[in-house]
């Protein structure tokens, strides 16, 4: 009996029942994306042998804290995580059976007090499916749905519901507003703004209701949990405290930044006002907001090209010949073609890169290609291949066109709405732009601060900036390293800090210009992956006097901001969904999630580093011991900030869609990637990985992050979070990265092996 107690409350159980857990999880994903969600549910997430995993993890967890009483000092941060762990397993056990949830839709004018439940079941044959109904303590009547849109366009940009809540108990009637991220709350119950419906002139809403008892148990399990993890990083921080490896940083540091920054700022103000300056001011109304015409010259040029500026011609003059010289832009060759693929299909001549707008719409096969893509989207099948190279291709000629027939360039405002699309200039010309710049300002026109701020924004690139001063970082790095010289060391310190401000600007010039916190997409993403590094290596430095953070932060903040800069990304400010806007979440969630992701990839650059010690220094074992620490200490801050940001998503998500776990693929592969750092450090602890093995392993683990960042959105596509990224070729990049990874590792291990006599120890 005492040994069967011991296992199961072993941590080579624990390390099992982790890999088990996130082995099940992921193909719960890959099975909801071949045969949907009810299947995945049913095969995986609910399915006994799945519950049963959870419920011997439960047992593990209560048997580990009951195995070390009485607890001592040192273990309550251990007793708090692991109790915080039991308390979500029991949270979300009530909420399995006792959550109500269903829907319930409105047309205005209309009342009702029953919630529809669609539960899909696929049998051998056929799918069906099963209404499952429930009366409310209450009835809800819609007064007025109410539908807001982006200024100039359709495009939601928030909706909500006012509504009268008459209660069956009292006959109490009060009214109510209800709205994305707004929910209300009564008798329990939470009514969210899910979606709406329009017809003939008819609206109606689409609420999410839910009583979920079980939430608030959770929720307390997810403080409690970051609480004690935070408790144990304090803990092991008291009992592992060492000596610095490079003195601390001299007051000439923060110098050197302020110095790099203010030559830039002098290099920015000495550029000379270019021909077309009256025209870049002029205010216009494009994708729902009102920006300089230089913005829409460059997001233009960017669409259509495939280049941020076209043969390093100034993008308004580019569109300015679209705009008053229409037919000679058509003729010119400087619309991307998008692969070879399609230009051999269209019977372009080899490497053909651009054409003209008119060599393809005179295009007889570029017509009938359209044609096949409209009909699989009409009859909605996904478009692969030249269907979809064409679909891309026509949204580039739709943009040039929209700029020659004088629809996109829309500077005079209609007064009586502010929300309504803005006019065009009848007819085009210089000095028509000109005498309008020098006339009266339009009412609805933004201040000429704000205009000023965003070509101020466009002019400056923060982010390439930003990576060339890391690059100079990373160089004087490296030579402070093969030097030994503290002096090179402050400077790298410092223009890692003069990298780290030059990120810090321009985030916020960004959130200014937008009017939001730039965390919406994939490139505004990458911004806080590489402000992150940043900021977690200021801060490391600061406590370690370790050169090696300034080295490796330099490698994966300049690697990102260069990616951000160089990759083909759409970097341009374009209006949120609806879920969210109008929200806190938004600025919570993704900064801490892209933090945690950051101090990962620090990690990932530290574990690189010290199987290339291995390998080619074995004898510098105190070295790649420094390496292997702080690599600890990366996975340990990292999975803190990882778990938080699932918490943090979580409490989103019962904001706005009344659940705080769907089994989104977003959700669960984040929740594999805390499941697999959680294995490494157990399996640390437990001596079942050597000091080798970790950083091997930890490498393995990262793909997890990239799983969870990229592979969600465009190897799995799908599920809720498929409008974060957008549309880029990046599965060969990661497959390609992946198969570098392997050969790294395999030569890794090789190395380590043949080296063994000299390193000492196991993997």
């Amino acid at each position: 009996m005492k040994k069967l107690f011991a296992f199961l409350a072993s941590l080579k159980l624990a390390v099992i029942l982790l890999i088990l857990l996130l082995v099940g999880l992921s193909v719960g994903t890959i099975v909801e994306t071949r045969t949907g969600a009810e299947t995945a549910g049913r095969l995986v997430y609910y399915a006994w042998w799945f519950l049963g995993l959870q419920g011997l993890f439960a047992l593990n967890l209560a048997l580990s804290i009951a195995d070390l009483f009485p607890w001592t000092k040192k273990r309550i941060g251990f007793v708090v995580v692991h109790a915080s762990l039991l308390l979500i397993f029991a949270g979300s056990a009530v909420t399995y059976f006792f959550k109500i949830e269903g829907n319930l839709s409105l047309w205005e004018g209309e009342s009702a007090s029953v919630i529809e439940q669609h539960i899909h079941a696929n049998g051998q044959h056929q799918e069906s499916e099963t209404v499952v109904r429930h009366q409310l303590p209450f009835t809800v009547k819609l007064d007025d749905f109410v539908l807001d849109t982006y200024p100039g366009t359709m495009r939601p940009a928030g909706f909500s519901s006012q509504v009268q809540i008459t209660d069956h108990e009292t006959g109490k009637t009060f009214p109510a507003k209800i709205w994305m991220n707004n929910e209300l709350h009564h008798r329990g119950y939470a009514l969210f703004q899910s979606s709406y419906q329009q017809m003939a002139g008819r609206e109606a809403t689409v609420l999410a209701v839910s009583k979920d008892p079980g939430q608030s148990i959770v929720f307390t399990g997810f403080i409690t949990l970051i609480l004690g993890m935070i408790i144990v990083l304090a803990t092991r921080a008291s009992q592992s405290r060492n000596g610095a490896l490079a003195k601390p940083t001299a007051p000439g540091a923060g110098r050197t930044a302020l110095l790099a920054l203010a030559l830039l700022g002098g290099a920015l103000s000495a550029q000379a006002a270019p021909a077309t300056e009256s025209l870049r001011r002029l205010p216009v109304q494009h994708d729902g907001r009102v920006m300089p015409f230089d913005t829409l010259a460059r997001e233009m040029v960017w669409t259509v090209t495939g280049a941020s500026s076209w043969k390093g011609e100034d993008p308004v003059a580019t569109v300015s010949v679209w705009l008053f010289n229409p037919n000679v832009g058509a003729e010119s060759p400087m619309v991307l073609v998008g692969s070879d693929a399609l230009a051999k299909a269209l019977d372009f001549p080899a490497s053909t890169t651009h054409a003209s707008f008119v060599q393809f719409v005179r295009n007889p096969k570029l017509v009938g290609l359209l044609q096949a893509a409209h009909q699989a989207e009409a009859e909605r099948r996904p478009l692969q291949g030249l269907l979809q190279d064409a679909q891309k291709l026509e949204q580039r000629l739709l943009a040039m066109q929209s700029i020659g027939l004088n629809q996109a360039v829309r500077p005079l405002p209609v007064s009586v709405d502010p929300k309504a699309r803005w006019r065009a200039i009848p007819e085009p010309t210089p000095e028509g732009m000109e005498r309008l710049m020098q006339g009266p300002r339009q009412e609805g026109w933004p201040s000429v601060e704000a205009i000023d701020r965003e070509i101020f924004y466009n002019r400056l690139n923060p982010v390439r900036l930003s990576w060339i001063i890391l690059l100079a970082s990373l160089a004087a790095s490296i030579v402070a390293w093969k030097r030994q010289n503290p002096m090179l060391d402050r400077v790298a310190f410092g223009l890692l800090i003069g990298g780290f401000a030059m990120m810090t600007w321009g985030i916020l010039l960004r959130w200014n210009v937008g009017g939001r916190i730039p965390a919406a997409n994939m490139y505004e993403s990458m911004l806080f992956l590489a402000w992150g590094v940043g900021l977690f290596a200021v801060i490391a430095y600061a406590l370690l006097r370790n050169r090696l953070v300034v080295l490796n932060a330099a490698v994966m903040a300049a690697l990102t901001m260069a990616l951000t800069d160089l990759l083909p990304i759409d970097r341009f400010i374009h209006p949120i969904a609806p879920v969210l806007a109008g929200t806190p979440w938004l600025a919570i969630h993704v900064p801490i999630i892209m933090v945690g992701y950051a101090i990962l990839a620090l990690g990932l650059a530290v574990a690189h580093m010290q199987i290339g010690v291995t390998a080619f220094a074995p004898r510098r074992t105190e070295l790649a011991d420094r390496m292997y620490d702080l690599l600890y200490w990366y996975m340990f801050v990292g999975s803190i900030f990882l778990i938080a940001g699932i918490i943090t998503g979580s409490m989103w998500a019962a904001s706005s869609w009344g659940r705080y776990w769907g089994w989104d693929p977003k959700e669960v592969w984040s929740l594999v990637a805390f499941l697999a750092y959680m294995a490494i450090l157990h399996a640390k602890i437990d001596r079942m990985l050597g000091k080798f093995g970790v950083a091997v392993v930890s490498i393995l683990a990262f793909q997890t992050i990239v799983m969870t960042y990229l592979g969600v959105n465009f190897v799995l596509a799908t599920g809720m979070h498929s409008y974060g990224m957008g549309d880029s070729p990046v599965v060969m990049w990661m497959v390609l990265v992946a198969l570098a990874e392997a050969a790294f590792l395999a030569w890794g291990i090789w190395s380590f092996r043949k080296n063994r006599a000299l390193t000492g120890g196991g993997a």
